[in-house]
């Protein structure tokens, strides 16, 4: 018989096995900078949100002078309420307490409403255009958001019969 001459297992030096004591500088370091983008991401979004908000107010201030001066124009039928962009406001009369003529009231909403778009929107400015029975009421303002640097808001509506 043939005896194989067997060795005896190797055996590897033991090592003692290391324990973790915390964390190491580089994983805080790719932690910080995980949060840190994901801080800036989410004041990204509030900042978009924010200029959206104030394009928004501003358009929804357009349409109020939009309709104000609509219905001032409604309310004083003999009054000629047209005026294009650019133009000065009319000198006025108070009309508030007193009465007042159809043209005095015409230059006192005009001169009101001017002033009030002027006032409610970045170099804000109006027009009001009468075609027939068509009304159609122009305001332009300075929007941040807008690539020309410009808005113009155009509402139009029937007027009388």
């Amino acid at each position: 018989m043939l005896q194989s001459r067997t060795q005896p297992p190797r055996t590897r030096p033991r090592m003692r096995p290391l324990r973790q004591q915390g964390f190491s500088l580089i994983e805080v370091l790719v932690a910080v900078l995980i949060v840190s983008v994901g801080i800036l991401g989410v004041a990204g979004l509030q900042l978009v949100s924010l200029q959206n908000n104030t394009s928004a107010l501003l358009r929804t201030q357009a349409f109020q002078a939009a309709y104000d001066i609509i219905d001032r124009a409604r309310a004083n039928p003999d009054g000629d309420y047209a005026i294009a962009m650019d133009d000065d406001a009319p000198a006025a009369v108070d009309c508030e307490g007193g009465a007042c003529t159809a043209a005095q009231m015409r230059n006192y909403d005009v001169n009101t409403w001017l002033t009030t778009v002027a006032a409610d929107l970045p170099l804000g400015d109006g027009e009001f255009v009468v075609n027939g029975n068509t009304i159609t009421v122009t305001i332009r303002w300075q929007d941040e958001r807008n690539p020309g640097g410009t808005l113009d808001l155009a509402v139009s509506t029937t007027f009388g019969g």
